[in-house]
Parts: structure tokens; C-alpha cells; sequence
């Protein structure tokens, strides 16, 4: 089979290599991949930033969706032939990936593969993020800091599908804010402006009447992150999933005491490696909003599976708002 292969992360060495076909253990299935969603974290993987990157070579891809062609001897809740969302941690860029039948789920009618691979991480992370993690309700006020990559633009999304009142959207390139509010953003945040600290706070104020911000999911880090703290309401919650700006903040736990400000922490690879029920809750409730119209998946670019390295390309340039896809066939 083919397959993407990084083989060294200093200088990155990344092609396609025709590679043996895996073979399922006795507790998975095996995918033929008919598309999979290009995330952020295959851009890292490829200059070994990635904290769970395995030792070269090995083939990048989260999210690989496509048709089971075989299963392992324990395997009772897939058969052949089945459509599937295949969760993998490594492995969804090749024609060809195994993973754990717990992980793997099947698609209902009228939700296409590449959907499915584009809602694979980047909605997952998001709802469990906002929904789990934040604890977000209806009626309050949710801010989503790197509103234009795949989870941000999916965190958008969700938000407003979920019942928030005011979503407001951190850009750090405020010129992708149109496609951001199409998505369901109320306001957009620049993240850009001089003097954060106190201009941040003074956009969301004046977008929120001076309520500030119930829930901030933030992907930025850096000083996005504690310029945010200065604008949370009283009792709201920040969770944090990443670091795009490369700076990972110190909390000034000072801060949090005043205004009674809860900080957590939210990756998806954390439910994926337990096995975790709740990957398979959120992935059902994911679908029946996608079905309902009420989200996208956010499709900019569907590419050809020799065009891999144009979709990482796109999210290191920062060129795209949303998802790349890579079709196999």
C-alpha cells in the first residue's frame, strides 16, 4: 500500500513509500482509507514538536475515514464492509490503517467520508472541549481564541449550535473574520492590536455589553492567553488546548483569585489512548448536529492524496480558514 512516511523530523524528510499492508490485532479493524482530515498536529509531527510523536519513520493522520476490510478475532461490533470514522492516534495517511474497535465508528446515512474525516479531530476536541471540559451552557457568553483553524472554526461552530449567546471569535489574522462569522461568530476579536492587555479586554467588553467572558476555550497560548484572563466574568471558566503562538503562559494565580476563574486543560489524546465511551457519545452527538445542519465540517480544500504536503503547507502559511482533506481515491 501507499503512505505518507516522515522518516526525519530535522529536516523533513517526508514522502510517499509504497509500505507492507498492516494487519488488525485481535481487538481492531482494518480501514481502507477513502479520505483523511489534515490537523495541525501533522504539521508539528513533521518538525518532531509534536509531544506525542513517535520515533521516525512513522505516517502522520488522525482522522481517517473509509470501509472496514477485515477484523481482528475479538471485534463483535464491526464487520466488513462497514463505513467507519477510524480514530487513530498515527497512521490515517496511507491507503491502509488499523485501529482499536473501540475507536472506530460507523457513519450514519447521508454523512460522507470526507466529512467524517474533516469532523474527525478538530470537532471532537472542540466539543469535548466546550461541552466536557468547560462545562459551557446555554445563554452564555463563549470566546474561542485561533477561531480560523480547523478546531477554532469548528469551536465556532459548536458554540452557537450549542446555545450560546454571544460567540465571540480571537483572530490572529483578522482578515479571515468574514469566513469566521459565516461560521456563526457575533464579534471578532483582534488579537493582533497593540497593547492586548487592555485592548483585548476592551473589545470583548464593548461586544458584550461589559459582561465579559463566560467560557474562552484558547488554542494561542502566549499573551493571547493572559490578555484573556482580563476579560473573563466573574466565576467563568478558560480551557486550554494548545499553543500555536509557540509560548506556553505562566498563570498569574493572583488573577484567578479575584474573580473566582477556573483554568483546565483539554486534549483529545487523552480520551483516545483510555478507550474512553465518551469519544464515541461525542462523535454521535457530533453527526446528529452535522445531519440536523446545524454545523459544518468546514471543508476548504479537498486534495489528492499525492497533494498531502499542500494541505500541511496551508496551515504552516496560515492560508486557510477550516479543513483540508485528502482524498485517496
Amino acid at each position: 500500500m501507499r503512505a505518507v512516511v516522515i522518516t526525519d523530523t530535522s529536516n523533513r524528510s517526508v514522502s510517499i513509500e509504497d509500505v507492507a499492508d498492516p494487519t488488525p490485532g485481535d481487538d481492531e479493524v482494518l480501514v481502507d482509507v477513502k479520505a483523511c482530515g489534515v490537523n495541525f498536529t501533522d504539521f508539528l509531527s513533521l518538525d518532531g514538536k509534536y509531544q506525542n510523536n513517535p520515533e521516525p519513520p512513522f505516517t502522520p493522520g488522525k482522522d481517517a475515514a473509509g470501509i472496514v476490510s477485515a477484523v481482528g478475532a475479538n471485534v463483535s461490533n464491526h464487520k466488513v464492509g462497514d463505513r467507519v470514522i477510524a480514530h487513530v492516534i498515527f497512521g490515517g495517511m496511507a491507503e491502509k490503517t488499523v485501529c482499536p474497535a473501540a475507536l472506530a465508528f460507523s457513519l450514519p446515512d447521508g454523512v460522507e467520508f470526507d466529512a467524517a474525516a474533516a469532523m474527525g479531530l478538530a470537532y471532537l476536541t472542540g466539543y469535548l472541549a466546550l461541552t466536557r471540559r468547560g462545562q459551557m451552557s446555554e445563554g452564555e457568553v463563549v470566546m474561542i481564541n485561533g477561531a480560523s483553524g480547523g478546531v477554532g472554526l469548528a469551536s465556532v461552530s459548536l458554540a452557537k449550535a450549542l446555545g450560546a449567546k454571544t460567540v465571540l471569535a480571537g483572530l490572529t489574522t483578522p482578515s479571515k473574520g468574514d469566513a469566521v462569522k459565516a461560521a456563526g461568530a457575533d464579534a471578532i476579536i483582534d488579537l493582533t492590536v497593540d497593547d492586548l492587555k487592555d485592548n483585548l479586554r476592551a473589545q470583548v467588553m464593548a461586544a458584550t455589553d461589559k459582561h465579559g467572558v463566560d467560557l474562552a476555550f484558547d488554542l494561542v497560548g502566549g499573551e493571547v492567553f493572559n490578555s484573556t484572563l482580563r476579560a473573563i466574568a466573574n466565576e467563568g471558566r478558560v480551557v486550554v488546548s494548545g499553543f500555536t503562538s509557540g509560548t506556553i503562559p505562566a498563570v498569574r494565580t493572583n488573577y484567578l483569585l479575584l474573580k473566582n476563574i477556573s483554568v483546565v486543560g483539554s486534549t483529545i489524546n487523552y480520551y483516545i489512548k483510555d478507550g474512553s465511551p465518551l469519544i464515541g457519545e461525542a462523535q454521535a452527538a457530533l453527526y446528529d448536529l452535522l445531519l440536523a445542519r446545524k454545523v459544518d465540517p468546514n471543508i476548504m480544500n479537498r486534495l489528492p492524496f499525492d497533494q498531502y504536503m499542500d494541505g500541511i503547507k496551508a496551515l504552516e502559511e496560515r492560508k486557510i480558514v477550516g479543513k483540508s482533506v485528502l482524498l485517496m481515491d
